[in-house]
């Protein structure tokens, strides 16, 4: 396998799309070990029950919270969550049998720590734990209650290679009016949502931009499959037509139960960290213009799933996997260091969005960016979107929790890293002809499981009839 000359991020500085050519030592940097899980259970093993049965003891629901010595609580007391925040509370009681998880930094993303009534405590291995809510146990869907600065995103992608696993970056208020959503299944009374209608805005640049390949990837693929029926009605706004105005009369007219982006996701000034801090992620349009935050909130109507395939569309991570790719002084490397530089952050869109009091069902998005290398195989061309077509139409529209309608994509992650496994053992043997497919690999495993889900696992869309 040959690496590129150049890999280009779905990432806009504000006068640029971020690109760059590979450092040196870009073929030893797929053999390192750091930002991937540790080897997890096969994945075809699962129990004998329907995992969309969040509610059945052999799957089970799980609360994890960050742990410390310091509250004095008992471990009787933990287990009860008597120290958690009210909504978690409320939810714990609207949802019996439901399982607080714990996590402290020494665990690393290796373990998570479950207090029992009894007075005693286990360390549950991730992703070899057996699901369910009995001793020995782990629950498959987890709700991390949180910002990545208390739950690390390192410990959500480990999670996330079998279990269905969400975060609310919420606290107070914010977090109660979710709750209070999600418990009443978004069912307000001047509710105007349409789940049967889904909008999809789709940037191309055109040429070699990435935002061309994303397009042609994943979005024709997604509209030819959300085309209707089942769905009542489709919008899908695309190259030119895609601006800043077009997606909010559409949100606002529309009212979709669904909404997918592609484009560059905001990630400038490079040299001002509190303007990057506030518009990080944002969808960036035909024009180049970010769209404006505050109005873009306020158009996304409530109960609505959005999914935005761009740079930082679900935060940043406080060090970036990229350093040893990327050639020093490119403007893909530059990119990827000043967010970082932000520290764990959850994007700006993304929390006021369920934050609100009328929130949002999810929002999908990607920790640092996307790049162009990643989504065909290079040996055929072939695209690799498929697994974003299937969760986004068929999966979602059949009821599916949002934790489980990513499955497969999950699987395919669990894939990449059995895959680098073996390369890796390979190369300890004297094979170094490995490395340039250990760093494709490496890439387009860090690359996958940085799509995060924002919001509760167990959440669904109303499904839709299929006949």
């Amino acid at each position: 396998m040959t690496l590129p000359e150049t890999l280009r991020l779905n990432a806009w500085t504000g006068d640029r799309a971020a690109s760059g050519g590979l450092d040196d030592q870009a073929a030893k940097w797929g053999a390192r070990r750091q930002g991937l899980p540790h080897p997890q259970a096969p994945l075809p093993f699962q129990p004998p029950v329907d995992l969309a049965r969040w509610d059945h003891p052999d799957v089970g629901y799980g609360i994890l919270l960050p742990d410390s010595d310091e509250s004095g609580l008992s471990c009787a007391a933990k287990a009860a969550g008597e120290d958690a925040p009210e909504a978690v509370r409320a939810l714990i009681a609207a949802r019996p049998g439901s399982v607080i998880l714990r996590w402290r930094p020494e665990l690393k993303d290796r373990f998570v720590r479950r207090y029992f009534p009894d007075g005693s405590s286990q360390d549950p291995t991730v992703g070899l734990s057996s699901f369910g809510v009995g001793k020995g146990r782990l629950p498959k869907y987890v709700l991390i209650v949180g910002g990545p600065d208390v739950v690390p995103w390192s410990v959500q992608y480990a999670l996330g290679t079998r279990h269905a696993v969400g975060r609310l970056p919420l606290s107070g208020d914010e977090l109660c009016s979710y709750v209070a959503a999600m418990l009443s299944d978004w069912s307000r009374p001047d509710a105007t949502l349409d789940h049967r209608r889904a909008l999809m805005w789709t940037v191309d640049h055109g040429g070699s931009d990435i935002t061309s390949e994303m397009r042609t990837v994943i979005s024709k693929p997604l509209a030819d499959a959300l085309t209707p029926p089942p769905l009542s009605a489709l919008c899908h706004l695309s190259a030119a037509e895609a601006t800043g105005a077009a997606l909010l009369r559409e949100l606002i007219t529309t009212r979709p139960g669904l909404l997918v982006t592609s484009s560059h996701g905001r990630t400038g000034p490079l040299d001002d960290d509190a303007q990057m801090r506030a518009t990080l992620g944002l969808p960036v349009d035909a024009d180049h213009t970010p769209i404006p935050l505050t109005e873009f909130c306020e158009a996304m109507p409530g109960g609505a799933v959005w999914y935005a395939q761009a740079c930082c569309s679900a935060g940043s991570d406080s060090h970036s996997h990229y350093s040893g790719l990327l050639r020093p002084g490119t403007s893909a490397h530059v990119t990827v260091l000043a967010v970082a530089a932000l520290g764990e952050t959850v994007a700006p869109a993304a929390v006021r969005l369920l934050g609100r009091p009328d929130p949002v069902r999810a929002v999908f998005g990607h920790v640092e960016p996307t790049f162009d290398w990643t989504l065909r195989v290079a040996e055929t061309g072939q695209g690799l979107g498929g697994r974003i077509v299937s969760a986004l139409s068929s999966q979602l529209y059949a009821g599916r929790p949002l934790g489980l309608a990513f499955g497969e994509y999950r699987a395919d992650v669990g894939e990449l890293h059995s895959q680098w496994a073996n390369h890796y053992i390979q190369l300890a043997k004297g094979n170094t002809e490995v490395r340039e497919s250990m760093t494709r690999l490496r890439l387009t495993a860090l690359d996958r499981q940085s799509l995060v889900l924002l919001g509760d696992p167990t959440v669904t869309l109303p499904p839709v009839s299929f006949s």
